[in-house]
C-alpha cells in the first residue's frame, strides 16, 4: 500500500505553474507598492524601517510573538475576540500549509526535487488543515453575523468590508470544494483525514458527478480560487487588510515606556543650560507626529474597544478615542498638512473631555497610545492660551502659589505641625518621607485622609517626616492639562528637595503623585523608592506592626486608574481592607485593570466639561448595585468625585479611603 503524499497541480495543464508564478509576481509588486506608499506617509524609508525593526530585536520579537502571533489582547474581546482568533489562527495555519506545499513543489524542484509532505506528517497536516479551515469559516460566519445581522453600533462598515469578507468567504469555501472534487475525481482511502472535504465529496458524489466532469469542474474552481488569492494579495494594502502589516508592525515597534509616563517633548533643564528659550513647535497637523506615531494611526483596526471602555464617551462627552485616531489617520492619508483645529478634525472639547485614565490604552489590542495624541494637542491649546477661566485660574494658582487652590504655602504644614506631625527639621533622618500632596494639605475632606495616614504611621511606629512648606505640587495635573514647562520646573524643584532631605523612600496616599514620582520623575533625576500608602499599610499589617479590629458589612473597592490600570497595584489595597476581618469585599463588574474612572483624572477635577451624565455618577451607580454600603478608595481625587456623586444616588453610600477604614479599626 503506497504512503499518502501531497500532490500538486492535479488535472492542470503543464503551463499552470508558470501562470501561477506570473500572477504571484504581479500581485506581489502591486502589494509591495501599496505598502511602500504607507511607509512614505509615515516618513519612513525601507532602510529606516529595517533599522527600527532590528533595534532591541529581542524585545520586539517577544512582543510580536505574544500579541501579534499569539493574539493575547485580541482574544479578550468576547465574541469579537473569538471571531478574530478563529480567522487569524485558521488563516495562519492555511498560509503555513500552503507555504510548505510551495517549498516542496516549487523550491525543492529547483534542486532536483524531494517530497517531505507524506505519510503521517501529510495526514496530520490534512486533518489540521480541514479543522482550522473550518475554524476560519466559523470566524467568517461570526463576522458576518456581527456586522450585517446583529449590526453592532461599534462596527462601521465600508465598501472594503464587503469586498474583503466576500473574498475571504469565497476563498475559504472554494478551498473545501476543490478538496471535495479531488476526492470525487480520485477516490482516496485517506480522505477520512480530511473530514470536511470528505463529507462534501460524498455529497457531490451523490449527485452522480462523474470522474471526467469532476476533473473539469476541479480545474475551474482551482483557477478561480488561485486568482482570487492573488487578487486578495494585491489589494491588501488598499483595504482594511493592511492591518495585517500595520497592526503587527505597531505591536512590535511601539515605543517602550511606562504607561503612566507621558511623552517629553523637550528638556527644560537642557534649554536653560544652553540659553535656549523657545520650546518646539506646537502640534497642529497630523504630519507633526513622529514616524512611529503615524504608523500607530494606520495600525488602528477600528474595532471600537477603546470607545467601549472610555468613561468620557460613556458619559456623553464629546470624545471617542477611536474617532481621534481614525480622524487623524484619515487626515494623514491625505497628506497630513492641514491644521486639524481649523478643519474640525480635532475639537477643543474633545481634547478636554479626556480623563487620561488609560482605559483606551489598556483595551487597544495593537498598542496605540491614544492619550499621548490628546495631551500633545492640549499642549498646543495651552501654548496658545486657548483656555476657559477655570483652566486659566488653575494654571495661575500653580504658578503663583505652587498649588491648584491658590492658597498660601504656609498652610501646607501649619495644621500638620499643630497635629504633631514631624518635619525634617524635627526628624532629619527619616526612613520615609511622607508626601502629603496638595489635595491632602489643603482640601478639608482630604485632610481627614491625611490624618488617618498619620494615625497609622504613628501606631506602627514608622520613622517618617514631611517636607512641609518645601513641598510643592508634583505637577501631575499641570502636565496632563498640557503645561509641560511648568511641570518640568516643579519636577526639578521637587527632585532637588527630596534629594536634599536624604530620604530614600517616599510614601504617598495619592496615586497621581505616586505615578508621577515612579514613572515620570526618573527622567528628571529622581532615584528614590516610591510607595503607595496601600502598599505600606498591607506591609505593616503583615509584619504585625498594626493590629486591626473587626469590620462589618459589605465593602466594594474602586481601583484608582493611576494605581491599578497604570501601575498594576491591585492586591495591596484589597489586603489592607482585609486586615479588618469581617468586611465582605464585593467586586464591581468593572474592577482591577478594567476599572471605570471616577472622572477626576487628566486635571478634570479642576474644570468642567459638557456631559450628559457625570462619570462619577456612573461609577457610584455601579457600586450601589453590588449591595455595598461603603465604597473604599485609595485616592483623594476619587473621594472628591465619588462622594459628590453619591449625594445624588439612592442608598446610603459612604465613600472612604482605605486609610480611614483601617485607622478607625486600629487596636492598641
Amino acid at each position: 500500500m503506497p504512503d499518502p503524499v501531497r500532490e500538486s497541480y492535479l488535472f492542470l495543464p503543464p503551463y499552470a505553474p508558470a501562470v501561477v508564478y506570473l500572477a504571484f509576481f504581479v500581485a506581489g509588486i502591486i502589494m509591495l507598492f501599496g505598502l511602500y506608499r504607507h511607509l512614505r506617509r509615515y516618513g519612513i524609508g525601507v532602510t529606516d524601517f529595517l533599522r527600527l525593526s532590528s533595534k532591541d530585536l529581542t524585545t520586539k520579537i517577544g512582543r510580536f510573538s505574544k500579541y501579534a502571533l499569539g493574539q493575547r489582547k485580541v482574544l479578550e474581546g468576547g465574541s469579537g475576540g473569538v471571531m478574530h482568533g478563529a480567522l487569524f489562527f485558521g488563516f495562519l495555519f492555511l498560509f503555513a500549509y500552503t507555504t510548505l506545499i510551495f517549498i516542496q513543489t516549487d523550491i525543492l524542484a529547483l534542486f532536483g526535487g524531494g517530497v517531505f509532505i507524506q505519510g503521517d506528517f501529510y495526514l496530520a497536516l490534512e486533518f489540521l488543515g480541514d479543522s482550522l479551515g473550518l475554524l476560519f469559516i466559523v470566524g467568517l460566519a461570526i463576522a458576518i453575523y456581527r456586522r450585517y445581522l446583529q449590526r453592532l453600533d461599534k462596527l462601521r462598515t465600508g465598501w472594503d468590508d464587503y469586498l474583503v469578507l466576500g473574498m475571504l468567504v469565497w476563498i475559504g469555501a472554494s478551498g473545501f470544494v476543490i478538496e471535495a472534487l479531488r476526492f470525487v475525481a480520485i477516490p482516496s482511502q485517506w480522505a477520512v483525514f480530511s473530514p470536511v472535504g470528505d463529507s462534501l465529496g460524498a455529497v457531490l458524489g451523490g449527485t452522480a458527478l462523474a470522474v471526467g466532469p469532476a476533473q473539469l469542474v476541479y480545474q475551474g474552481f482551482w483557477w478561480a480560487h488561485m486568482f482570487s488569492v492573488m487578487v486578495l494579495i494585491a489589494v491588501t494594502p488598499y483595504t482594511k487588510l493592511v492591518h495585517v502589516f500595520t497592526s503587527a508592525s505597531n505591536i512590535a515597534l511601539a515605543p517602550e515606556k511606562p504607561r503612566g509616563r507621558l511623552s517629553t517633548p523637550f528638556s527644560l533643564k537642557e534649554m536653560l543650560a544652553s540659553g535656549q528659550v523657545e520650546t518646539p513647535p506646537n502640534t497642529r497637523k497630523a504630519g507633526d507626529f513622529s514616524p512611529l506615531r503615524l504608523l500607530a494611526l494606520d495600525a488602528c483596526t477600528n474595532c471600537g474597544r477603546c470607545e467601549e471602555v472610555c468613561p468620557a464617551f460613556a458619559a456623553g462627552r464629546d470624545l471617542s478615542p477611536r474617532n481621534v485616531i481614525q480622524d487623524l489617520g484619515k487626515e494623514m492619508s491625505t497628506g497630513g498638512e492641514q491644521d486639524v483645529f481649523s478643519t474640525g478634525v480635532i475639537r477643543e472639547n474633545e481634547l478636554w473631555s479626556c480623563t487620561t485614565c488609560n482605559a483606551c490604552v489598556e483595551a487597544c489590542p495593537v498598542f496605540i497610545n491614544q492619550v499621548d495624541y490628546i495631551v500633545d494637542f492640549r499642549r498646543t491649546l495651552v501654548a496658545e492660551n486657548r483656555l476657559d477661566p477655570m483652566k486659566r485660574t488653575f494654571l495661575e494658582n500653580i504658578g503663583r502659589a505652587n498649588n491648584p487652590f491658590g492658597l498660601p504655602q504656609r498652610e501646607r504644614q501649619s495644621w500638620l505641625i499643630e497635629a504633631g506631625v514631624p518635619t525634617l527639621k524635627e526628624n532629619p533622618h527619616p526612613e520615609y518621607l511622607y508626601w502629603v500632596g496638595c489635595q491632602g494639605s489643603y482640601d478639608p475632606r482630604s485632610r481627614r485622609l491625611t490624618q488617618s495616614v498619620v494615625k497609622i504611621l504613628d501606631a506602627a511606629k514608622v520613622n517618617y517626616a514631611i517636607l512641609g512648606n518645601e513641598e510643592v505640587c508634583t505637577g501631575e495635573p499641570v502636565r496632563r492639562m498640557g503645561e509641560e514647562a511648568r511641570f518640568q520646573e516643579l519636577a526639578l524643584r521637587n527632585v532637588d528637595n527630596i534629594r536634599a532631605s536624604g530620604a530614600r523612600k517616599v510614601v504617598t496616599h495619592c496615586p497621581h503623585c505616586f505615578n508621577t514620582f515612579l514613572n515620570e520623575y526618573p527622567e528628571f533625576g529622581a532615584d528614590f523608592q516610591v510607595i503607595h500608602h496601600s502598599q505600606l499599610i498591607s506591609e505593616l499589617v503583615s509584619q504585625g506592626r498594626l493590629k486591626v479590629g473587626k469590620g462589618e458589612g459589605k465593602v466594594t473597592f474602586h481601583d484608582p486608574c493611576n494605581l491599578g490600570r497604570v501601575n498594576g497595584i491591585y492586591d495591596a489595597p484589597r489586603e489592607a481592607i482585609g486586615a479588618a476581618k469581617g468586611f465582605e469585599l464585593v467586586e464591581m463588574p468593572r474592577s482591577r485593570e478594567k476599572s471605570f474612572c471616577c472622572g477626576g483624572g487628566g486635571a478634570n477635577v479642576w474644570y468642567q466639561v459638557p456631559e450628559q451624565k457625570k462619570i462619577s455618577t456612573l461609577r457610584v451607580e455601579e457600586a450601589a448595585q453590588t449591595g455595598a454600603k461603603t465604597i473604599a478608595v485609595a485616592c483623594p481625587f476619587c473621594i472628591t468625585m465619588l462622594e459628590d456623586a453619591a449625594k445624588g444616588v439612592e442608598g446610603a453610600l459612604e465613600v472612604r479611603d482605605i486609610a480611614e477604614v483601617i485607622a478607625e479599626k486600629l487596636l492598641p
